[in-house]
């Protein structure tokens, strides 16, 4: 006797091509942002080091903070806002079926 697969009152998950779109420009722009975050914070510590040229250990300091913002922050930031406004779409397009039955 074979068993059947449970039955779920979930509907079938169909990828919007659009939605997809906007996701893969958001993955990228966040993993280049990160990239971008962590080529500034090596500079910054190379810079309070010593290693470069003669720019004061503070202007290192600030480039590492600024790396360490691009790295963490703002992918997150950016990635929230972007839930944000999904979800927003998603009740307007809900809202407006709702009117029209």
């Amino acid at each position: 006797m074979t068993q059947q697969p449970e039955k779920s009152d979930d509907p079938i998950y169909i990828a919007d091509p659009e939605k997809e779109k906007q996701a893969k420009t958001l993955h990228f722009m966040v993993s280049i942002i990160r990239l971008l975050g962590i080529a500034i914070l090596m500079l910054g510590i190379a810079i309070s080091l010593g290693r470069l040229a003669n720019i004061p250990a503070a202007v290192g300091y600030v480039l590492v903070v600024i790396g360490l913002a691009q790295t963490w922050v703002v992918p997150i930031k950016m990635v929230r806002s972007f839930v944000k406004r999904q979800v927003a779409e998603e009740a307007e397009k809900e809202a407006a079926n709702e009117t029209l039955l």
